[in-house]
């Protein structure tokens, strides 16, 4: 590649910047950040000024609001790649001609397979038919809300459980269990592939078919036999809370993110 892509980063969480740079310098691409931005209004500024890049990175929540408001009042005639930290249930609706999404914490293969059709296009970059797309994904979009709280039955009284306060949520006996940060056990009426969707996937992670996790409760994480982890989580799991070989890797980056 004979030309250098100038990016722009539109991020408020300087630790999700240096990963993302940490990315695109393993890529064979050569690039130039122009500038880091973290905020709606900032960027509104950035645009109205003039300036241009060839491509930017743009995570959908930043410290002032949704980044999808900043195309309700500028026109931004470059190419966007979203980050977010949002699954890939509520990313469907994103998945249109000539946008493109990461997820966090980015896969190095989801990102080199961004700048891969960011580069196979460039040339044939239409902005009308693009500009289109990202005034009606602003119009469309919807954040994506998680549960904050569960109400539980204990002692003939209803209880309200903060989802801050949980540890885990594992399944035993065919029925679902909510074990607290104070140990306090109850049993709830969910599914566990339902509550995964609902709580927030930046915050609990889906160990194995038995155990969802928070981050919150793991206090170490020891290598296992043939590939896999082993999770130490406080309070002590009724059985060990085990990552298979498959799952590693993705673990690691959800952890380290």
């Amino acid at each position: 590649m004979s030309f250098r892509i100038k990016i722009l980063i539109v991020e408020d969480e300087d630790i999700a910047v240096k990963r993302l740079l940490k990315e695109l310098e393993k890529l064979s691409v050569r690039f130039e950040v122009i500038g880091v931005i973290n905020s709606v209004q900032v960027v509104l500024e950035w645009v109205r000024s003039g300036q241009e890049a060839d491509l930017i990175f743009m995570d959908i929540h930043l410290s002032d609001g949704l980044s999808f408001e900043i195309f309700k009042h500028v026109e931004v005639s470059m190419p966007v790649i979203f980050t977010t930290a949002y699954d890939e249930y509520a990313l469907q609706a994103f998945k249109v001609n000539g946008l493109d999404y990461l997820l966090k914490p980015i896969d190095p293969a989801e990102l080199e397979k961004a700048i891969n059709h960011y580069l196979a296009s460039y040339k044939d970059y239409n902005r009308q038919n693009y500009m289109h797309q990202l005034m009606t994904l602003a119009r469309e979009f919807k954040p994506q809300t998680y549960r904050s709280s569960f109400l539980v039955d204990f002692k003939q009284k209803m209880h309200l459980v903060d989802v801050s306060d949980v540890a885990f949520i594992y399944v035993k006996e065919r029925g679902l269990f909510l074990r607290k940060k104070d140990q306090k056990e109850y049993v709830i009426e969910f599914f566990l592939d339902e509550l995964e969707k609902q709580l927030d996937p930046a915050m609990f992670y889906r160990a194995n078919r038995q155990y969802l996790v928070a981050r919150s409760a793991i206090e170490e994480i020891e290598p296992y036999f043939t590939g896999r982890l082993l999770l130490k989580v406080l309070p002590e799991p009724p059985s060990p809370i085990i990552i298979s070989k498959e799952k590693a890797s993705g673990f690691k980056r959800w952890a380290d993110f």
